[in-house]
């Protein structure tokens, strides 16, 4: 894990430990610098908590007389040339005995909170010394600046956890420090889950700053006061009105004084690995009244003894991922796993350990966690459903942690009560947490946190199963604990097979043996018989114990909810249900029960069969569909019912459909034209092949513009169905003619989205909605309306990445193709003739409509640099009376009429010709007199530089994007050599492997367009 990407202080507390940190910088690494700024900020605390803390009010007249100076409010008059030494060799040996101090002026024995807390300032300033890198003239800026922090943001926020936040921003900070902060609203959240109370002892075994601890200690003042002081103004507003106002209804007993001491005593602890962090915690212990003995520094996993098992009440934690372990083994955590390389699953072992029969334990791990393979992470998956009640599961957005490369790891809350066996869990997805994603996060509304914990409170707290909502899903613990029955029953028959091979053997050999034996009298036949029985008694015990240990090993216990989820819609779950008369029920049955009855029953019983198979679980839908799909439609047909389920589950999707109307938000902020700068540069067109925007060369607007920011979508409202779709990579203006749209979910990727919208399955139905009659230009509610599939988060940032590379090689070849110019010497300062003089005939093609009938029509993708390549043609059931003469024929010449530049040049010679194929319109047909022109060498002349100058110019008034070439035009080309044939074969032999080279790439960039379109149509499916 990383930091968190929450900004924990006010803008100004920000900058004041910024500044703090530079002016440090000459005195050492982030580490020292930190510890300068916490001794410092405790003199501060020490100070403020004198002046308003009554448990501090006899220890005020230690500061009378000549140890008046001796507070941090006095080193402001110090001058600078004595400010270092002053803190040195005056206050921190002060600080160091402060003890011995208080009792010369207290009377009596010190009061124990006092005593705590004065112990933590003599541990904290025992060797404390600034070094000369610190200069006097810095301290007294620094002095001034910690003068400034606010007193109630002393006192009441985790300020130390926010000068270690400061630091990590420090190059090297990260790593030097150790630290993983988890954000102020994910803590509080936890807390809120566990509900503590001053019954609670509460546990963290990998602390940091105590934040989950100071917090809990919140959250049970906050339910007896009610004063609105927890979670604090820095939290968001959303979860701070919730949390206040649920402690207000649900408030927390008092007890009694006795009670409530040893609460404050011993209520909460602690453990930190690192001995500056732990000193912090200890620090924030102070602040608050708290034992800071109870902050105990070392590794956790060493400490695990029977001292700390069945313990806590509750557990709050965010341990390390991935940490590196002090020892070699930690038998003493988990003696099966002893030398587990993942802390994490050591750390949630210990944690499950710690808790008290009915404690309760929220904690933070990786998404990996949940379906992590190695065995330990298997078995302890198992025993959070066996000896706890895994409660809840809740997915947090992947924003939620950032780390030194950048955006941390997708996490996820556990929350489980140890004790009684799960019965069912509940997963809540987090899309929204309150903040934007990315590395500067501001609040935003709508924060899911608060509708987890209502949830989470008027439901699962009682045993309850939730509404299934867009975020809430619920499934029975019974799902994640089966097996696959097909996995078991491929076990059975490859372990018995396995073993029947080898115990033949072994009888043979041991039978052979018997029998020398019976045969030297040295046993009887009763012996003999009786020792063959016990050796198949024992290879069947052997057999069975194999079959049983392999069918654990099979099994993951997964936590992944997709594992169990079919992605039936829920129509198609209801007509599935509906087939059925009655409610569909289990009869008792398990799984393994009910698949052996599907699979040993008739056709004619198999509709009673499957109304035992929930298709809501992925694992039965998966047996019913590979059931039903095993039969060829024709035996089904006899078989209505059965042919109807069949149809029904082959409907079902690989991903849940949503509406584009929930992913996407039309954005109409306009620039008028009058109002126009020619600042923003304006989208000239997004080109169908590729996705990608040009803008026009000269900024002028006749109309108004739409704005587009960075990451936008920018789709064309008239050519949509051709993949005009495009995301803005910087600030862009665009015609009214396209409309801009803002991915509003952060369940989506824009990326994703793009690809999508560009895939043919969905340009397929845009066409189909043209076909049907309506308008050219389409608004954004038309867009809106159809469906998508969405993976999950992480499977569309899979998709997205192998997409991109693929679409960069596409790219890659075209570039290459389209910037490849064939340079020939040998047609320079030669006599030009216009290249009529060897045409025999011209004919532009028509414009069949390609509906799939029985013609084949050539396409302006079977040009292929110098070849036609009739593998990509299309067909048409249209006919003309004069359709022979578009009929192709041996040795024609073919070249694009109008594209782009790039494109005028493609040219082709057609090959043997087997079949009756025509040509389309933008294609025109040259037949050469072909003693005078080689049609190869005219392909030649085409692709060259002289070819690409005369055919890339575009006519008078027309759009430089776009070529037009007439055949009076190509009939003037000026080209060489014209009746010269030995020299035309010449160029064709040392020219024509070029040509062959581009073909190459042409070839690679189909085989590519092929992949995309491969994975997006299995998205859609």
């Amino acid at each position: 894990m990383g930091r968190s990407t929450v900004h924990y202080a006010d803008n100004n507390t920000n900058n004041i430990l910024k500044k703090l940190h530079k002016l440090f910088r000459p005195a050492g690494t982030p580490v020292q610098r930190v510890e300068y700024i916490i001794e410092l900020l405790l003199l501060r605390i020490f100070n403020v908590k004198l002046k308003h803390d009554d448990e501090f009010k006899e220890l005020r007249k230690l500061f009378t007389g000549q140890n008046e100076d001796l507070l941090f409010s006095s080193l402001g008059q110090v001058s600078n040339d004595l400010l270092l030494d002053t803190i040195n060799k005056r206050f921190f040996p002060f600080y160091a005995s402060i003890m011995s101090q208080a009792k010369k002026v207290c009377t009596g024995n010190l009061g124990q909170k006092m005593l705590d807390q004065l112990v933590l300032i003599e541990e904290v300033f025992k060797n404390s010394n600034f070094t000369n890198n610190v200069k006097s003239g810095n301290i007294h800026e620094i002095i001034g600046l910690i003068g400034e922090l606010d007193e109630e943001r002393l006192l009441k926020t985790d300020l130390l956890g926010d000068a270690i936040e400061s630091a990590l921003s420090e190059s090297g900070g990260t790593k030097d420090i150790g630290l993983y902060r988890t954000p102020d609203h994910i803590r509080q959240f936890m807390v809120a889950l566990t509900a503590p109370s001053y019954s609670d002892n509460i546990f963290d075994p990998a602390c940091g700053t105590a934040g989950f601890l100071f917090d809990s200690f919140g959250y049970v003042l906050e339910g007896t006061s009610h004063n609105g002081n927890w979670p604090g103004e820095k939290a968001h507003p959303e979860l701070h009105s919730y949390l206040t106002d649920y402690l207000h209804k649900n408030p927390v007993k008092m007890p009694s004084f006795d009670k409530s001491m040893e609460f404050y005593r011993s209520g909460l602890h602690g453990i930190e690995y690192l001995g500056m962090i732990r000193k912090m915690a200890a620090i924030n212990f102070y602040i608050r009244g708290l034992n800071p003995a109870n902050i105990e520094q070392g590794d956790s996993l060493a400490m695990f003894t029977n001292e700390y098992k069945d313990r806590f009440s509750v557990v709050l934690a965010n341990p390390p991922f991935g940490a590196e372990r002090d020892k070699d083994s930690y038998s003493n955590v988990w003696e099966e796993f002893p030398r587990e390389a993942e802390t994490t699953i050591l750390f949630v072992k210990l944690m499950l350990d710690s808790l008290a029969p009915g404690g309760r334990c929220a904690v933070v791990v990786s998404e990996g966690f949940l379906s992590w393979d190695q065995t330990s992470a298997r078995n302890l998956r198992k025993l959070l459903l066996e000896q706890a009640d895994l409660k809840a599961i809740i997915s947090l957005p992947q924003g939620v942690f950032v780390s030194k490369g950048g955006v941390g790891p997708k996490t996820s809350i556990l929350f489980f009560e140890k004790g009684s066996p799960t019965r069912e869990v509940w997963y809540y997805r987090v899309s929204n947490d309150g903040y934007t994603m990315g590395t500067n996060r501001r609040i935003i509304e709508g924060c899911q946190l608060i509708e987890a914990l209502n949830m989470f409170h008027a439901y699962i707290k009682n045993g309850e199963t939730p509404p299934e909502t867009k975020h809430s899903f619920s499934i029975p613990a019974e799902w994640i604990l089966t097996l696959d029955p097909r996995i078991k029953q491929r076990i059975v028959d490859d372990t018995t097979t396995e073993y029947s091979i080898k115990g033949e053997s072994e009888k043979r050999t041991l039978r052979k043996k018997l029998d020398s034996q019976l045969k030297a009298s040295t046993i009887d036949q009763i012996e003999h018989q009786e020792r063959i029985h016990q050796y198949d008694e024992i290879l069947r015990s052997k057999l069975a114990n194999e079959i049983a240990r392999r069918i654990e090993r099979a099994h993951t216990y997964s936590f992944n909810l997709p594992n169990y989820r079919s992605n039936l819609s829920a129509s198609q779950i209801e007509a599935w249900k509906s087939a059925f008369t009655g409610e569909l029920r289990a009869n008792g049955m398990n799984l393994d029960d009910r698949y052996a009855h599907l699979q040993n029953c008739s056709l004619e019983k198999a509709h009673n069969a499957l109304e035992v198979i929930n298709v809501q679980n992925a694992l039965e839908y998966d047996i019913a569909r590979q059931y039903l799909m095993g039969f060829h439609e024709d035996e089904l047909l006899k078989h209505e019912s059965l042919l109807q389920l069949r149809r029904i589950l082959e409907s079902g999707a690989k991903y849940p459909r949503v509406l584009l109307n929930d992913l996407l938000v039309p954005k109409n902020v306009r620039i008028k034209k009058d109002e126009y700068d020619g600042r923003i540069e304006i989208v000239e067109k997004i080109s169908f092949a590729e996705g990608k925007i040009s803008v026009r060369e000269f900024f002028e607007t006749g109309m108004d513009l739409l704005i587009a920011d960075r990451g936008d979508l920018i789709a064309s409202k008239i050519n949509i169905h051709q993949g005009a779709v495009a995301i803005s990579p910087r600030k862009l203006a665009c015609s009214t003619h396209y409309q801009v749209f803002e991915v509003e979910s952060p369940d989506c990727n824009p990326e994703f989205i793009y690809f999508l919208l560009r895939s043919p399955a969905f340009l397929n139905l845009l066409i189909e909605q043209k076909n049907k009659g309506i308008k050219n230009e389409q608004g954004s509610e038309f867009i809106l309306g159809f469906e998508i599939p969405l993976p999950p988060p992480d499977e569309q940032r899979r998709i997205v990445s192998l997409l991109s590379r693929i679409a960069e090689t596409i790219s890659s070849c075209r570039t290459l193709s389209r910037a490849h110019v064939l340079y020939m010497p040998e047609i320079m300062d030669t006599e030009y003739l216009p290249i009529g003089n060897a045409i025999i005939d011209t004919k532009n093609g028509w414009s069949p409509n390609c509906d799939g009938g029985d013609l084949p029509v050539l396409s302006l993708s079977c040009l292929k640099y110098g070849e036609i390549d009739l593998s990509e043609r299309k067909y048409t059931s249209y006919n003309r009376d004069d359709l022979d003469a578009f009929i192709i024929q041996e040795g024609d010449f073919f070249y694009s009429r109008g594209n782009t530049p790039e494109l005028v040049a493609l040219a082709g010679v057609s090959g043997s010709i087997h079949e009756k194929i025509v040509f389309p319109d933008l294609l025109t047909r040259v037949r050469f007199d072909t003693s005078k022109m080689r049609p190869q060498f005219a392909v030649l002349l085409f692709n060259s530089a002289l070819g690409r100058s005369y055919f890339g110019k575009a006519p008078l008034g027309a759009s430089p994007s776009m070529v037009k070439v007439s055949q009076s035009y190509m009939m003037d080309f000026p080209v060489p050599f014209i009746g010269e044939l030995s020299i035309q074969d010449d160029l064709i032999t040392k020219y024509y492997p070029v040509l062959k080279t581009l073909r190459s790439l042409d070839s690679l960039q189909n085989v590519a367009e092929r992949a995309m379109i491969d994975i997006l149509d299995n998205v859609w499916r």
